[in-house]
């Protein structure tokens, strides 16, 4: 009898535990959304060369220090081949913290005066993608814990404040919906604000902040997207900064000055990280269906965020907006933006590319570029 009593038990005991895993299961089944694929993707393979020169390296400088931002792998990126073709002094590529992107990192002791050029070759092949996040998706609330910094409500030059927090109200009204309100925000700084490409007048480029922004109504990519940024934030979406250049076809064959181009990914669940450019977006063909949520293959991507310390360490410390690069001349950082007077920054970039493939979907839409 005692033996029997003991098999119940233990029989009711791996029933019990067997219910509590399914009702578990269940319930993390259900805490999950449903996978947001891009339901468009398209693939373009360049050959590319980029030569970075710092300019007006004074006579008896003792010291040069220069941190070069390439291209790596990257989400939609990948490097198939790279070479490291000219460098002055002593160099290494150093992985920069929290994944923001490989530099190559170089010194040079009692430099020439005149101006340094480092240069380098790779296989670049990027993806362009479109996701529809136009339906009632019913996306749960992120784990805050897990996006600190891309929910940090304080960043320099992204900082939100009442101005913010009144703008992005307006924008989602009474919308519930992570995804939807994250279009709504990337639709209404296209609205509010203008690129200088779009509106002349407004400011060609600046420090990239979100306070200019809403301010001057406009102004260079890093502005909007900053202004974005903080909206973003201002709902509990999480959001970070990308940076790069373009390549257009237009420019193939050619060495020209790419300047730089930055866009934005906001997080999804059921997506993930997004990426979008308001300003591409905002000139595109208002009937495009893959208008917004989406970014072209005509991208290249070289480092991630603003707002962080170098690896190796500046001297400068933090290091709040940078162009093509950072550099340092004995322990003095160069000021990586062009004159108020239009004078080229001292330090500048320029590429030159070949595509080699461009797989599209025939007949498809665009992507914005």
């Amino acid at each position: 009898m005692k033996h029997t009593q003991t098999r119940l038990q233990s029989l009711i005991g791996v029933c019990s535990l067997s219910l509590l895993i399914a009702l578990t299961s269940d319930a993390i089944a259900k805490e999950f959304p449903s996978v947001i694929s891009p339901d468009f993707e398209e693939t373009r393979t360049v050959e590319l060369t980029q030569k970075v020169t710092l300019a007006d390296v004074p006579e008896g400088a003792k010291s040069v220090k220069m941190w070069i931002p390439f291209p790596s792998d990257h989400a939609w990126q990948r490097v198939l081949d790279v070479s490291i073709d000219s460098v002055p002094g002593d160099w290494e590529i150093v992985s920069q913290p929290e994944g923001r992107g490989e530099f190559l990192y170089l010194e040079v002791t009692d430099p020439e005066p005149g101006k340094l050029e480092a240069v380098i070759s790779c296989l670049v092949q990027r993806e362009g993608v479109h996701f529809p996040l136009g339906k009632d998706l019913a996306a749960p609330l992120i784990q805050t814990a897990l996006f600190e910094d891309a929910l940090d409500l304080s960043a320099p030059l992204m900082i939100v404040d009442e101005d913010v927090r009144k703008l992005a109200q307006d924008a989602v009204g009474k919308e519930t919906d992570t995804a939807k309100q994250a279009v709504l925000l990337v639709q209404k700084v296209a609205e509010y604000a203008d690129h200088y490409s779009k509106d002349p007048t407004k400011p060609h480029c600046g420090r990239g902040s979100a306070q200019d922004c809403l301010v001057n109504g406009g102004g260079c990519c890093t502005d909007l997207h900053s202004l974005f940024i903080s909206m973003a934030r201002s709902r509990g979406i999480a959001a970070r900064m990308q940076y790069g250049y373009r390549l257009l076809d237009a420019k193939e064959g050619t060495e020209f000055d790419p300047g730089y181009r930055c866009w934005v990914e906001y997080f999804i669940p059921g997506a993930g990280w997004v990426p979008t450019d308001i300003v591409a977006a905002d000139n595109a063909d208002e009937a495009n269906p893959y208008r917004w949520s989406s970014l072209s293959p005509y991208r290249v991507w070289l480092w991630e965020g603003r707002s962080f310390e170098l690896a190796p360490k500046s001297e400068h410390g933090r290091v709040d907006t940078m162009l093509c690069g950072w550099a340092e001349i004995d322990g003095k950082a160069v000021d990586p933006l062009p004159g108020d007077d239009g004078t080229p920054p001292q330090m500048t970039r320029t590429v030159s590319f070949k595509v080699v493939n461009h797989d599209r979907p025939e007949g498809a839409p665009k992507l914005p570029e």
